[in-house]
């Protein structure tokens, strides 16, 4: 019995806010019917009149929309599960080759002393850690593993973290950059782990990865004459 009137003055208080009986519903546990006989009785304002009359107008366009949006979703899915199908034809070599050269290029320091790739992505930095041994051919001892994160964030977790994820040996792994953020930043919250940070010092491999990029470039963006 208590519990019903909890229910009841819970129902009230929303209906005085006021809301359509089928947003009271969702909060509380009962059958519509009920929910209207205590509800019926109470004044709604014209402001909340008016809110209640345009949701009941665009619920069939709110309805449509996210059947569309849900379409959507599912012809893009299609699409892309098509295109990357087509992928299967290449050896795995070439895609990891292609994928090195892009993910580099986007993402990586292009400067002759050394090869510099940092990212928040595990699954990223799996892929270049693949790319720098199977296709540039680097030594485990040429690697140098550092983590950017928040001076607030956990370094030793962190650094496990990506330890798994390189599959270098402890050894590797240089001191850590803590970051300052702003305050009001979502950064360590969204990035508990903070950025893996990927060097590579030696002149040569940094030079083959550049000429790379270059050759990649020319052949498939060719700048505008």
């Amino acid at each position: 019995m208590i519990k019903k009137l909890e229910l009841y003055k819970k129902a009230i208080a929303l209906r005085q806010k006021g809301l359509s009986y089928q947003e009271i519903l969702r909060h509380i546990p009962v059958g519509k019917g009920t929910i209207s006989r205590w509800c019926r009785e109470i004044p709604l304002t014209e402001k909340q009149k008016e809110r209640l009359i345009e949701k009941k107008r665009n619920t069939p366009f709110i309805r449509r929309l996210k059947e569309n949006l849900a379409q959507s979703k599912k012809e893009a899915k299609r699409w892309a599960k098509e295109k990357i199908t087509n992928l299967i034809n290449l050896d795995k070599e070439t895609l990891l080759l292609l994928s090195g050269i892009l993910l580099y290029w986007a993402e990586g320091t292009r400067r002759e002393k050394d090869v510099e790739f940092t990212n928040t992505d595990p699954k990223m930095i799996i892929l270049m850690m693949e790319f720098f041994r199977k296709i540039l051919k680097v030594p485990e001892n040429k690697f140098k593993i550092m983590v950017r994160i928040s001076e607030k964030g956990n370094v030793e977790k962190a650094e496990k973290f990506w330890l798994k994820i390189t599959g270098v040996s402890k050894e590797r792994f240089r001191g850590p950059e803590l970051l300052k953020l702003n305050p009001k930043s979502k950064s360590l919250q969204k990035y508990p782990y903070g950025m893996c940070r990927i060097v590579i010092s030696d002149v040569s491999l940094s030079r083959k990865m550049l000429a790379l990029i270059q050759e990649f470039s020319k052949k498939f963006a060719p700048v505008a004459q």
